[in-house]
């Protein structure tokens, strides 16, 4: 009979039990959600604030590179000082630094010097004034008063007419820092590059990022869906740039919300309605109702169980609670797992491009909580696709992100297959970098040969590996890095779909670089004078390159060295002739920018000379005065070392008025009649001084300056240097690669 009466009251209850059940399931769900909310806003801030400390670490390596380049480098103070750009050699040397500046300094995409003193803008490309450059007006709005020594809001920057403008951010620093009374030193960078390099970050599947500048532009931006709230916003005392982020399902949380605040009003009412119903039920059935309170409570509040005195429905409703409850502890440990990969890839981006201190990496920031893989040394090596823009970059970006996918898969198995740990990051679209954590210091050269392999077989490109030396600490990543890089530069002229060690590129046989210099002049003299002599200049140029070794930006500068120095020497001639050889210099410019191998470059830039040259050689003998000044020029050649050589005496020899043979003279050769002169007299005293037979004075003879200290004034003129340290200088050079 009780056994009944109970089973009654419990059935006559079951409302009231659902009705408490479910208020206490809401205010622990609301309780949940807060704390859900909380939890991702302080990641967010933390995540932003580690974005912009990246940002940051990165935009203050290039401002402090730049700045002690400055206060140390006196090549860039030289140029300053100059007062006309007459120094060929010393432009040649601050462009040689400036472009390993860039190199050393993978952010920076461009540059340029700008001098008070003539108003001569010089970049890698040309040397020109500031009323002839693309960004004059930015130039103008910072000269003149006080240059802010920080990173410029989002602009449009282009060097050259013909090149498509980009998107950059710029800083400017005056010449000298103190004063600056000499110049401004312009560095640009690449906002795509800018871009491409904040999302390797993180992941942006999960997450979401803005960075703003100070003028309210966007300078990155993945916030294409407007349903996406912004959790934190951090702005940077460095740049003035505001960074802001958050989570990809913003219109989620706040439809959870919105019903969190619905069911709370519902859950008011039904709370009223049953704490009136149970004051009812109370006052009619007091104990029973107690004991059911009581054995409740222990249930869900202490982990006791009634199992007896609880009917199927709620069994099934704890049960799904507690299903719920794990789902959502899968969902966090989920998170959790990709928060670590993002700490893994701030770690790895910290070890190849952070600022290192001397102190243990691994008890540092982003290093903190995040397990290391045990190691001896680390080598880090640089997988590069070979041709991209012929192989790789004419599939989509669905096909591309496959290819990358697979050679990382690829790439992980074979080195795991050692029993060594990778971490492996695409620093770039083209470019595969991995940390090998190894348990010895055998040599991986098999591994990396596979690899190699399986590309050129599997995949429809080929891949060059570049491998830094082995360093025992974490320090040694960024320096392996470097050299990883600096390493595949040498693909120019050791080949393409192979390994190349620092062995292969330690010890070349180096040329002076004077070599290079005097077969570019000789190259640019001869092809402004029409002379078929240039093309053995040409070739003896490449050999000289092939058998030097260079890197491919040292190719690179020197190319356009020689574009430039045919440029200024051939500005001289007749507008026909000089818009032929603008004509050919922006196929050549493309030519040295996007070629792969030096032979590729030797035959593609030939071909574009020959063809200038051949145009040219019509244009000259279209004129009537052509033959006459051809043998003028021979005339000179041969006789030169006469000492009363001279315009008055070339007219009594041909019969012509001075003053119209010096106009054909300067229409048909591009330069007058003494410069000529003195370029032919010091080529033959150079050749002269390299023998070392005779004294200074006997070589100034020889080629018709019987006065000393006028051979050495226009031999200084042309040369920079005097005679004399011109020979000290050759035979030095020739001491030290082993010749006589």
């Amino acid at each position: 009979m009780g056994k009944l009466w109970l089973r009654k009251m419990i059935w006559s209850y079951i409302p009231l039990f659902l009705i408490v059940f479910s208020f206490l399931f809401f205010i622990f769900f609301q309780v949940l959600v807060d704390q859900n909310h909380k939890n991702t806003k302080a990641s967010s801030e933390v995540f932003t604030a580690q974005v912009l400390q990246s940002v940051d670490v990165s935009l203050k390596t290039v401002d402090h590179m730049v700045i002690r380049e400055l206060l140390n480098n006196k090549l860039l103070a030289s140029f300053f000082e100059q007062k006309q750009d007459g120094d060929v050699y010393l432009n040649y040397e601050v462009l040689k630094r400036l472009s390993e500046l860039k190199q050393e300094v993978p952010l920076i995409d461009s540059f340029y010097l700008y001098r008070y003193s003539d108003g001569t803008i010089f970049s890698s490309n040309m040397l020109t004034k500031i009323h002839e450059f693309e960004d004059e007006e930015f130039l103008r709005s910072i000269t003149g008063r006080a240059v802010r020594q920080q990173w410029t809001n989002l602009r449009s920057y282009r060097e050259l007419l013909f090149q498509t403008k980009k998107q950059v951010v710029s800083i400017a620093h005056e010449v000298p820092i103190n004063s600056g009374t000499q110049g401004i030193f312009v560095i640009n960078i690449d906002v795509s590059q800018f871009r491409s390099a904040v999302s390797f970050l993180y992941n942006q599947s999960s997450t979401f990022v803005n960075i703003i500048d100070g003028a309210g532009q966007p300078i990155y931006s993945d916030n294409s869906q407007l349903d996406r709230k912004v959790m934190a916003s951090l702005k940077s005392d460095y740049t003035g740039w505001t960074f802001e982020s958050g989570i990809n399902n913003g219109l989620l949380v706040s439809a959870v919300q919105a019903f969190s605040s619905i069911w709370f009003a519902v859950g008011v009412l039904v709370f009223a309605g049953g704490l009136v119903l149970i004051i009812y039920i109370s006052r009619a059935n007091y104990k029973p109702l107690e004991e059911l309170v009581v054995k409740l409570n222990l249930s869900l509040f202490e982990g006791g169980r009634s199992a007896g005195s609880l009917a199927a429905d709620e069994f099934t409703f704890i049960e799904s609670a507690i299903n719920n409850f794990a789902a959502q502890s899968k969902l966090a440990e989920k998170e959790f797992s990709k928060v670590t990969l993002l700490k893994r890839k701030n770690a790895f981006n910290f070890m190849i491009f952070g600022d290192h201190a001397d102190e243990e990496l691994s008890e540092r920031p982003p290093f903190e909580g995040l397990q290391m893989p045990a190691f001896i040394a680390l080598t880090v090596l640089v997988i590069e696709v070979d041709n991209p823009e012929q192989t790789f970059f004419t599939y989509s970006g669905r096909d591309r992100s496959l290819f990358k996918f697979v050679l990382s898969s690829v790439v992980n198995e074979m080195v795991q297959l050692r029993d060594m740990s990778v971490w492996l990051e695409w620093t770039s679209p083209v470019h595969l970098t991995g940390i090998v954590f190894q348990q010895d210091i055998n040599d991986l050269t098999e591994v990396y040969e596979a690899i190699v392999g399986w590309a050129a077989k599997n995949l429809k490109f080929t891949v060059t590996i570049g491998v830094g030396r082995l360093y025992g600490s974490l320090q040694g990543a960024r320096v392996s890095y470097e050299e990883a890089c600096s390493l595949l530069n040498f693909k120019a002229v050791l080949g393409t779909n192979r390994i190349i060690r620092y062995s292969d590129a330690e010890n070349p046989q180096q040329k002076e670089e004077h070599e290079h210099l005097q077969n570019i002049h000789e190259l640019s003299s001869t092809f402004r004078l029409g002379d078929e002599q240039w093309k053995s200049h040409y070739i003896s140029l490449f050999e000289g390159i092939r058998t030097s070794r260079p890197t491919k930006p040292e190719i690179v500068k020197l190319m356009n060295y020689m574009l430039a120095y045919l440029g200024l020497h051939l500005s001289r001639w007749s507008k026909e002739e000089y818009e032929c050889w603008q004509q050919t210099l922006e196929e050549a410019r493309f030519t040295v920018e996007s070629f792969d191998t030096l032979d590729e470059l030797s035959q593609a830039l030939y071909s574009t000379m020959d063809h200038c040259w051949r145009r040219l050689e019509e244009i000259r003998t279209s004129r009537s005065h052509h033959r006459m000044m051809q043998d003028v020029r021979e005339f000179i050649e041969r006789d030169y070392a006469n000492p009363d050589m001279s315009l008055d005496y070339l007219c009594d020899k041909f019969s012509i008025n001075a003053k119209y043979l010096s106009r054909l003279f300067k229409e048909a050769l591009g330069e007058n009649f003494l410069d000529f002169l003195m370029s032919v007299r010091i080529r033959s005293a150079k050749e002269n001084l390299l023998k070392g037979e005779t004294s200074i004075q006997e070589v100034g003879e020889k080629v018709g300056y019987p006065n000393a200290a006028t051979f050495r004034r226009v031999f200084r003129k042309m040369e920079g240097i005097s005679p004399q340290d011109f020979r000290n200088r050759m035979q030095s050079g020739q001491d030290d690669n082993g010749r006589t």
